[in-house]
């Protein structure tokens, strides 16, 4: 049963995560020259924003180059994460919902719970602050003229799956002008891009290279 599961699951489009020989540094800006070709090329209506998904040693990466001349604070960079793949209509208990603004100190971060995102500890107003971690990640970021960067560190039970199911992510981009939401994946009949992150059955599975 649980080869029949994982079977399923990599006949889907699976988001293959790269491994590379260093750690990616904060101080780098993301590059094909450092990390190859990236799995996902997001059209926005500011160019291509480029993502890498990557692993060093037992660390997971995410490295996200995003085009967007106009700077606003609430830019945002949205990650999705199905911890033990069971997808679903709505969010549930192991679904994990991150907004990482371009002004950081402004990101949110949310749970699964009762088919609804909710914030930490139920507090609306809860905001990332002046923090950088929480539980088994971390974040940094970059913002100049043309753009802007985000780099996310993962423990790796974040990718460690459940019941011979791989996990599932799903990534987002907002660009406040010209006003859009950019979503990956984003199947076909999707009604708009921001609700791929409500809906875990349109995430997309995740492996390993080394699997």
């Amino acid at each position: 049963m649980l080869g029949a599961l994982l079977v399923l699951q990599l006949s889907l489009d699976t988001l293959q995560i790269a491994r590379i020989a260093a750690p990616p540094s904060p101080a780098e800006l993301p590059d094909s020259v450092i990390y190859g070709s990236p799995q996902v090329r997001l059209r926005t209506a500011q160019g291509s924003s480029l993502i890498w998904f990557l692993e060093s040693a037992d660390t997971f990466f995410i490295a996200a180059s995003i085009s967007d001349s106009t700077r606003y604070w609430g830019d945002t960079f949205a990650l999705s994460i199905d911890l033990h793949g069971d997808a679903g209509g709505r969010p549930g208990h192991d679904d994990f919902h991150w907004e990482f603004r371009r002004v950081l100190d402004s990101s949110l971060v949310y749970r699964g719970r009762n088919g609804r995102w909710e914030p930490p500890k139920g507090d609306p107003d809860w905001r990332l602050g002046r923090d950088r971690s929480g539980g088994g990640w971390q974040v940094s970021g970059r913002s100049g003229p043309r753009g802007w960067s985000v780099l996310l560190r993962f423990d790796p039970v974040w990718l460690a799956g459940a019941e011979g199911r791989l996990p599932r992510l799903a990534v987002r981009i907002y660009d406040n002008d010209p006003h859009g939401w950019f979503a990956w994946p984003l199947a076909e009949g999707t009604p708009q891009a921001a609700s791929v992150e409500q809906t875990p059955d349109l995430w997309a599975p995740v492996r390993s290279d080394t699997e």
